[in-house]
């Protein structure tokens, strides 16, 4: 099991982000790289990729503002 963090694209440890999109659903079987959510700070927008191949566990839904490095989401 390997935790989804959401990046660190500040350097103020309280920045917070939002969830733009979840390119993957909940249960559903990625591969290692492939794109599962874009997430966005300060108007800046990043991609995350998979770091591993598993099922994704969704634990931070779309449009929510979460810390950066907050864990939004698991892969098993």
């Amino acid at each position: 099991m390997s935790d989804v963090l959401f990046p660190e694209m500040s350097s103020d440890a309280d920045a917070k982000g939002v969830i733009v999109t979840w390119f993957a659903s909940s249960g559903e079987s990625v591969e290692a790289d492939d794109l599962i959510a874009e997430v966005a700070m300060d108007k800046v927008d990043m991609e995350l990729h998979a770091e591993h191949a598993g099922t994704l566990t969704i634990l931070v839904p779309e449009e929510t503002e979460v810390a950066q490095g907050s864990v939004i989401a698991r892969i098993e």
